[in-house]
């Protein structure tokens, strides 16, 4: 006998069907709400409509909780609510498990992105989900991307990253086209029990991603022969490096030893034919941390440039009254549109800025033509900045020259006029993201500043950044130093328990 659609009606439970395409992964504790059917009661239908597939049965539109728990408890019938069947059959499960998954079991967090995934799917636009669930227009497409990413999904669940982090974590592999780098930032999350800031999660993948670069490169050419020098020779006073210009198998020709410190280049070492003098171990030491920040420093400005992005992208990152500050710091500041603010304001308003194609010079008409309408798209959006945003993206424009050259050592030397002039920008933007921002300096950025002060004779204290107080602490289980926040309460992720 038919229904009438909106009739409540006892069915058997074998005649129910769940829907293989509920967003619920996580149904919750079964067995209490089973206890609460046999000894309360059934205190509301679930939702049913005729079965596509299975003549006489039915299929669940909402409630399937209740029927995986009348089925645990051994009930043979359930009070249901018929419906009409849905035009969009997909389109009204997820509906339905979002408005009423709000009212009782809270959906997961994965549970929430496969459904809005399947809005999206379905038709639904971004501003109609965030009007309809209270969810703001710009999480709806992070929060659907968690669909495809389950263990993403749970890292944001459990609150070790938040979204913009997530999407940080899900364009890794989109990105460089390498799984297994995706598989290793998101392994070493799940091992991590705290919450994780954003711009430390961007220093481990842009960190992870300089080594795969450099292992590709040390690979490629121990493969075709070339051995890489060791530290006892390139300090020993019996190798130089040599600026010759060889092909890889001219160098190996040669005898010549590789080194590489940094993903993008590789230096040649030579033996020389007068042996110099070897270097003092202090000296060496030096060296070697020059060297090693040569290699890490690029992923700080990485990582740094991110942090900024995500400051200027974000409406409430700062104060009004620190924007006032900030912007007071910008109106004395002399400027000038360069190609090098160009493209940090290209990062900023996500807009790419048209480069050269292979045929075509810098001057070229058609590069000036793209670029010409690449200035008035770019004015548009940045005008559709508030004015907090605005001045924070002007006071980065500021350090443009400085930040095109933060990704080596020598930026950060002051120990003559010329090199404390070139400083001087980045120390101010430095003291602007530590006091204003809230950026913490991370241990190269440290290290190179304490360098380069070491090295300066000619006391300009002026240069110096201020730390944040209690960046820099030492684990007392351990010792290992760290670079944290001041208001840090986890654990040393060395030892898991040290003092600090």
């Amino acid at each position: 006998m038919s229904q009438k659609p909106g009739q409540l009606k006892m069915l058997p439970t074998t005649a129910i069907h769940p829907d293989p395409d509920n967003p619920r992964t996580d149904l919750g504790d079964i067995d209490q709400l089973a206890h609460e059917l046999k000894s309360v009661g059934q205190m509301e239908p679930i939702k049913v409509y005729p079965h596509p597939e299975r003549e006489g049965d039915w299929k669940i539109l909402g409630g399937h909780r209740r029927h995986a728990a009348a089925l645990r408890a051994g009930l043979t019938e359930l009070n249901c609510q018929v419906v009409e069947a849905p035009q969009n059959p997909r389109l009204a499960l997820y509906l339905d498990a979002m408005s009423t998954g709000t009212n009782h079991l809270t959906l997961d967090h994965l549970g929430q992105s496969q459904a809005i995934q399947g809005m999206l799917t379905e038709g639904k636009t971004e501003a109609w989900i965030s009007k309809n669930f209270q969810i703001d227009k710009a999480e709806v497409k992070p929060r659907a991307r968690l669909a495809s990413q389950p263990k993403v999904a749970k890292l944001h669940e459990r609150g070790t990253i938040d979204l913009l982090t997530a999407a940080d974590i899900l364009d890794v592999e989109s990105e460089t086209g390498d799984g297994s780098l995706f598989d290793s930032v998101v392994e070493e999350l799940e091992d991590t029990r705290w919450k994780q800031r954003q711009q430390d999660v961007t220093r481990l993948i842009e960190q992870k991603k300089a080594n795969a670069k450099r292992d590709v490169l040390r690979t490629e050419l121990t493969g075709q022969g070339a051995v890489e020098i060791d530290s006892e020779n390139r300090y020993s006073g019996r190798w130089s490096k040599t600026d010759a210009v060889l092909s890889v198998d001219e160098h190996i020709a040669a005898g010549h030893q590789f080194d590489v410190s940094t993903p993008e280049s590789v230096n040649w070492w030579a033996k020389t034919r007068a042996k110099t003098k070897q270097v003092s171990p202090e000296r060496k030491a030096e060296l070697e941390l020059v060297r090693r920040l040569n290699g890490t420093l690029p992923t700080s400005k990485a990582a740094r440039q991110q942090f900024v992005v995500s400051k200027i992208r974000d409406k409430k990152a700062l104060t009004d009254a620190d924007d006032r500050e900030l912007f007071a710091d910008v109106v004395f500041a002399n400027d000038s549109l360069t190609e090098a603010r160009k493209r940090l304001i290209a990062q900023a308003i996500n807009l790419p800025y048209p480069e050269p194609e292979a045929d075509e010079s810098e001057y070229s008409e058609p590069v000036r033509r793209r670029r010409s309408v690449w200035e008035e798209q770019a004015f548009e959006l940045v005008y559709k900045m508030t004015l907090g945003q605005q001045v924070r993206l002007y006071a980065w424009l500021q350090a443009a020259d400085a930040e095109d050259m933060s990704h080596k050592f020598n930026l950060y030397q002051r120990d003559s006029w010329e090199k404390a002039a070139r400083w001087k920008p980045m120390a101010t933007w430095y003291r602007r993201l530590i006091n204003l921002f809230g950026y913490i300096p991370d241990r190269d950025e440290v290290d190179a500043m304490r360098l380069a002060a070491s090295q300066d004779q000619q006391g300009n204290q002026g240069l110096d950044v201020e730390l944040p107080v209690g960046a820099e602490v030492t684990c007392a289980g351990c010792g290992q130093h760290q670079v944290i926040a001041a208001d840090a309460s986890t654990p040393c992720p060395t030892c898991d328990g040290g003092d600090k």
